[in-house]
């Protein structure tokens, strides 16, 4: 078991919330105060492992969990490849004096962002989403999410 594991329940409260802000000239995004007390001032910022078109945001603690889980991962040539994509798709970020965060361009691309960007708070980590793109997740996965118990109506 991982730390992550093991923080579970205390973590998933973290980070919460949902924020629609506008990238600037420059691809600066800022940070609402409330996330970055919780995320910090530098972080990890990587495209989506799972094939989604939205970034995620990690604090360096919670990278290097999910970095331990992703590493023990038996080798092969697969892993190897997984593990390229990866960290070729991933950045260190440092917030500016007013909060913002620049977005490299490529991840910007691979995102699908154009100007105004979707935050989700999703406990340990920061979602970033085109708000179209998580609006076209959402109806995707509609008839899955209605079906899902939560824990506030069991």
């Amino acid at each position: 078991m991982t730390r992550l594991d093991e923080r579970q329940v205390t973590v998933v409260a973290r980070l919460f919330g949902a924020y629609t802000h506008n990238l600037d000239q420059k691809n600066r995004l800022a940070i609402p105060a409330k996330l970055r007390a919780e995320l910090g001032d530098s972080f990890v910022l990587t495209l989506s492992p799972s094939g989604e078109k939205c970034l995620l945001a990690y604090t360096f603690e919670d990278w290097d969990d999910v970095m331990q889980d992703f590493l023990s991962q038996p080798s092969s040539e697969d892993q190897m490849l997984r593990q390229r994509k990866l960290y070729m798709n991933t950045d260190k970020m440092d917030l500016d004096a007013q909060g913002r965060m620049t977005i490299p361009t490529r991840l910007m691309e691979q995102a699908g962002f154009q100007r105004e960007v979707y935050m989700l708070g999703s406990g340990y980590h920061l979602e970033f989403w085109d708000p179209e793109e998580f609006e076209k997740m959402l109806e995707r996965n509609k008839e899955r999410m209605d079906s899902q118990k939560t824990y506030l109506n069991k």
